[in-house]
């Protein structure tokens, strides 16, 4: 993660934020539907959707926290 600006990094992060929303948003209503028993693949591919979102949101949220010159 080298050459991005603070903007560069906070674009990335909006845009996990809101892919992580509507995931969440998605899950509930596979709950709320009964979907996540009848399509249990594709459930487990929004799951698998949200944790790599998340992991990367907490990547580039560390990078950054921290210095200018540390980043990579």
């Amino acid at each position: 993660m080298t050459g991005m600006s603070d903007s560069d990094y906070r674009y990335i992060l909006n845009e996990l934020e809101s892919l992580l929303e509507e995931t969440a948003e998605t899950l509930e209503r596979f709950h709320e539907t009964g979907m996540d028993e009848i399509l249990r693949d594709d459930y487990q591919k929004l799951l698998e959707i949200q944790a790599k979102a998340l992991r990367e949101h907490e990547r580039y949220l560390n990078a950054l926290r921290q210095e200018p010159n540390r980043r990579h």
